[in-house]
Formats: C-alpha cells, sequence, structure tokens
C-alpha cells in the first residue's frame, strides 16, 4: 500500500501475482513457425506525446482512430503476415496481408507499425523483406511504397516514438538508414560525400543505387549511419532505438558494440555519418541484439548466448591423443547465456547542456576519438543473466513503457514468459579497487566487471531459473500449448494486453483482470 492508502500497481508489487488471464488462442493448424508479433502501439494518451506537427494532423480523429485499432497485432514468419483484431467483437478478426507476390521479396525478417502526416489516421506497417523496406496501408489494404538502398538483409526497424513518420531500419551491411515517409521530395540523384566536390559513386551501403530507382511510392531515405573502422559497426547493425526527446539514436551490432548517434536536422541533403557520440564493446561479450531507452541518458540492452571453449588438461600418458581421430577430446566447450545491461551514459550533458548552463551551445557536436573508437564515458547500473534452453539459446525480450507505465521486461522462455520492472533489478554488485598498476587499466575498462560476470553465469546455467524476487511469470495452459514453446511476446494497451506466438502457430492473448 503507498503511503497515502491507494492500491499499489501490479507492476510495483512483487509479492503479488500478475492479474493476467488468457483470454484468447489462436490454432494455425498449417503449423507455421511464427517469429515476431507487434500490437498497435498508440493509446489516447499517446496524442500528447507526439510532435506538434503531428498532433495537428491526428488530433481531431485520434479517439476514433484509437478506437477501431486499439489491440490490433501482427504476427507472422518468413513468409507471411496476419492483422489479427482479437479483442475486436465485430468483424473479420484475422486477415492475412496481401504483399506484392511480383516482387518475390522473402524473407520477411521485421515489422512495425508507422504513421504518416500524408494519410492520417492510417495506420502504416514497415516491413522488412531482404534488403528492401516495404511499407503498407492497413486503411487501403495495399502497399504504398518501397525503399530501397540497404546492400544486404534487414535485421530490424525502429519507428521514433513521437514522430512516428521517421524509422531507422539496420542490415547486415554494417549500415543502418533513417527514412521519412511523409517526405515525397525528389532525392538528388547521387549525394556529395565531403571531402569530394562532385556527386558520390558509392554503392547501395552508402548512398543511392547508381542504377536503380530508390523510392517507389512515398518516402525519402535522409541519413546513413555507415560502418568502417572510423567509428562506424564492424559487422552487421542488429537493433536500434530513437531518443523520444533528443536528436539522438543507439544502435547495437554484432561485433558486440552499443553505440549512440547524433542526428541532425535534414537540410535537402542525404546525410551521411560514421562518428557516433558514443562507442563501447565493453558493455557486453557478445552480440547486441535489442536496445531501448528508459531515460534522458540511460539505455537497456541485451546480448545473446555466446558459446566458448577451453582445452581438457592432458596428463603425460593422455597426450598421444591430441593427434588423429581423438582431437575433439581436446576441446570441452561451455556457454554463457545472454545478459541484461543497464547502463548510463556519462556524456549526455557534455553534447546536451541544461538550458540554463553556461555552457555555449556547439554548431556541429561530435565526439573525440576516445568517444567513438571505444568511450568509457558510461556506468553499468545493473547485469543480469537471461534464462537459458539448450534449444532456445536466447531467449525474446521486449520492453514496454511509457510516461504512464514503469518501463516492463518481457522475456519468452520455453512455456512461460518473465516480467520484470526495470527499477526492481538490484544494482551491479562492486568490486573490490584493484591495487596493482598493471591491473587499473584493465578494471577502468570494464575487464573485471566481466570476468565477474563470467563466475556469475556459471552459477546461474547450473540453476537455469530465475528467482522469484526478479519479478513475476506466466506460464502456458498445457492444453492450450502441446509441445510448442513461446517464440516472441509483446505488450500493448498501456500494459493491459500481453500477447505472444508460439514456434507452431498458436497465438495467446492476457488481458490484464480489472
Amino acid at each position: 500500500m503507498e503511503d497515502d492508502g491507494t492500491k499499489l500497481p501490479w507492476y510495483r508489487n512483487n509479492q503479488a501475482d500478475p492479474p493476467f488471464r488468457l483470454t484468447t488462442c489462436f490454432k494455425n493448424l498449417r503449423g507455421p513457425e511464427y517469429s515476431f508479433v507487434t500490437l498497435f502501439p498508440w493509446n489516447h494518451h499517446s496524442l500528447h506525446s507526439l510532435r506538434d506537427p503531428y498532433i495537428s494532423h491526428f488530433s481531431n480523429g485520434w479517439p476514433k482512430f484509437i478506437e477501431t485499432y486499439a489491440g490490433s497485432m501482427v504476427l507472422g514468419g518468413t513468409e507471411e503476415l496476419y492483422l489479427i483484431r482479437a479483442l475486436q467483437s465485430t468483424g473479420k478478426q484475422k486477415k492475412q496481408i496481401r504483399l506484392d507476390a511480383a516482387t518475390k521479396l522473402r524473407p520477411i525478417t521485421a515489422v512495425a507499425w508507422a504513421l504518416s502526416r500524408n494519410l492520417p489516421l492510417d495506420p502504416l506497417l514497415v516491413i522488412a523483406m531482404s534488403s528492401v523496406v516495404c511499407v503498407y496501408s492497413i486503411g487501403r489494404g495495399e502497399p504504398i511504397a518501397f525503399l530501397r538502398g540497404h546492400g544486404g538483409p534487414i535485421t530490424s526497424i525502429a519507428v521514433h516514438p513521437c514522430m512516428p513518420s521517421y524509422v531507422c531500419t539496420t542490415s547486415s551491411d554494417q549500415t543502418a538508414r533513417i527514412y521519412v515517409l511523409d517526405d515525397s521530395s525528389s532525392p538528388e540523384p547521387n549525394p556529395f560525400w565531403l571531402p569530394g566536390t562532385g556527386p558520390s559513386k558509392g554503392g547501395a551501403p552508402h548512398g543511392l543505387r547508381p542504377s536503380e530507382r530508390e523510392v517507389w511510392g512515398e518516402g525519402l531515405c535522409i541519413a546513413v549511419l555507415v560502418g568502417g573502422r572510423s567509428g562506424g559497426h564492424l559487422a552487421a547493425v542488429t537493433c536500434a532505438a530513437f531518443h523520444p526527446a533528443f536528436p539522438l539514436i543507439a544502435t547495437g551490432g554484432m561485433d558486440r558494440v552499443v553505440k549512440i548517434w547524433r542526428l541532425h536536422d535534414y537540410n535537402g541533403h542525404l546525410m551521411r555519418e560514421d562518428k557516433p557520440l558514443f562507442s563501447s564493446t565493453l558493455v557486453h561479450r557478445s552480440a547486441a541484439a535489442s536496445v531501448a531507452w528508459l531515460g534522458q541518458d540511460t539505455l537497456i540492452t541485451h546480448c545473446t548466448y555466446t558459446p566458448f571453449s577451453t582445452h581438457f588438461v592432458l596428463e603425460e600418458d593422455e597426450e598421444d591423443l591430441i593427434q588423429g581421430e581423438d582431437d575433439e577430446r581436446e576441446l570441452e566447450w561451455f556457454g554463457c547465456p545472454g545478459r541484461i545491461v543497464i547502463l548510463r551514459w556519462l556524456g549526455f550533458n557534455r553534447f546536451f547542456p541544461p538550458r540554463d548552463s553556461e555552457t555555449p551551445k556547439s554548431q556541429i557536436q561530435r565526439g573525440c576519438i576516445s568517444d567513438y573508437q571505444e568511450s568509457s564515458s558510461f556506468t553499468i547500473i545493473a547485469s543480469i543473466p537471461l534464462p537459458y534452453h539448450e534449444k532456445s539459446l536466447t531467449p525474446h525480450l521486449r520492453v514496454f513503457g511509457d510516461v504512464y507505465h514503469d518501463h516492463i521486461i518481457l522475456v519468452a522462455h520455453q512455456k512461460a514468459i518473465h516480467l520484470l520492472n526495470t527499477s526492481h533489478i538490484s544494482g551491479l554488485e562492486t568490486t573490490e579497487f584493484p591495487t596493482d598498476r598493471e591491473q587499473l587499466p584493465l578494471s577502468l575498462m570494464g575487464q573485471s566487471r566481466l570476468r565477474v560476470e563470467a563466475s556469475i553465469d556459471a552459477k546461474w546455467l547450473h540453476e537455469n531459473r530465475w528467482p522469484r524476487d526478479l519479478g513475476w511469470r506466466i506460464d502456458l495452459d498445457s492444453r492450450f500449448a502441446i509441445d510448442e514453446d513461446v517464440q516472441a511476446v509483446d505488450m500493448g494497451l498501456n500494459g493491459e494486453v500481453i500477447v505472444a506466438v508460439g514456434n507452431k502457430g498458436s497465438m495467446w492473448v492476457w488481458m490484464k483482470e480489472q
């Protein structure tokens, strides 16, 4: 109970059971493997969080818009998508999303909801198909745009929470591209890259395709966050997240790096950025799988399961087994589970000083080499391992939250969904400060923290369960989940709905009990 006698919300009381009841279960008898699900992300309060240009376009019909699409969800796999309206009592509940079959662009790797000022109150789906982005209008029931540019398969899609026509796509070509869906201006044929004085002849990962049309329909690429040794990612970029209030975007990649980039105002020219404001390989020991903003300078990110190997200690009489068919006995394989890491970026106030500060504002905000090569301007707030199972090495993770709801972490693991309140995760245990000067640089770079995590992971793998005090758990009803595991999960409607999909075509919907 609160001091004033009011009852605590369920997500602030670890002793209470989660107040969700299974209300809907769909079973696809054909049994495709669903790999993602995403709920309609807006509600009645969302209008107040949008920027001014969007409020003026959406304010008149927003209540009816929410009433029409609230609770809608899109789920699917690599070959097909479905629009589900499980919470609507009228109309067809399940509808297959028909894409342009002539394109033959497969597989489908990601999908996200978006809005356009040119199509007010008509929700859009941004669908990643191989290296092409398809913008699908739910109101019209057809694709309205195709956006090219990536030189490899797209790995994720992020939509700006306050400007929902701004979309970021990440790709295995080591880049992230930022699009504006409601801009129909003609892009320049080939942009200028400094220090060059003429049009660029770069290929797909760094600009426009010289021999192909990049945009069909409405939409425009306004920025490319390029990879490379100068400061970009050195492997596939796997995730991204827009800052809700400042011109920043965070990315993570297969190179274990978490980066924070400055977004510049679009001035009619495609922006190429290769030097972020923050970059570090010491956040994770394996590939970054997701990233999200929890606050003004706070990020939450998680990494994937990592296999390692070590040599057996061989006796003298066993040295003859090193050669020949018994070479496999030399290696012992073990794994480290994925981890959830909450970090605070210490350089935020340096680039974005408070308004009442006398610090002069820089015309061009760009960090120095200690920022974009290997930054130490961060601190780890919390770090916990993810649950592990040999059949599902890295569980799916989703972070839900806004100004009206605490941030909740949802983890889909086997036949259960784990829920954690980010504010309840205990802080990272500190170790004794080293006295040996030779150990000092490594400790400051975070290597000692990674070694401590390794010992914690060993115990975590042995127990293979989450203690109750970490949060809550929703188990699948065995009657509706025969030999099926949860593949992906999402939360919506201001935290009142949880939806999950299974690896054999099932879908479950839990509603909050009033």
